[in-house]
C-alpha cells in the first residue's frame, strides 16, 4: 500500500462525514453517497498532484525513431 493511498482513503472518510452533516437529505444514506463520492474525488485529485501521476494523460509517446527523425531535421530541403 503506497502512502498517496492513504489520502484517498482519508477523503473518503471525510467525504462520508461532511455528508452526513452537510446534506440533509431525506433518505441519509444519498448524502453519504455523494458525501462519499466527492471525497474519493477529492482524496483521488490530492494524491495525484502528491504523487505526480498525470491526471489527463501525458499525450502519445514517441518511439525512438521518430525522435531520431525530428533530431535529424529536414535534409530534404537543403
Amino acid at each position: 500500500m503506497k502512502s498517496y493511498h492513504l489520502i484517498v482513503g482519508l477523503g473518503a472518510v471525510v467525504g462520508v462525514i461532511g455528508g452526513s452533516a452537510v446534506w440533509h437529505t431525506d433518505p441519509a444514506f444519498l448524502g453519504w453517497v455523494f458525501g462519499l463520492g466527492m471525497g474519493l474525488l477529492g482524496g483521488a485529485f490530492v494524491a495525484a498532484i502528491a504523487s505526480g501521476t498525470a491526471l489527463a494523460g501525458a499525450g502519445p509517446k514517441r518511439t525512438r525513431r521518430e525522435r531520431e527523425w525530428l533530431m535529424r531535421g529536414d535534409e530534404d530541403e537543403k
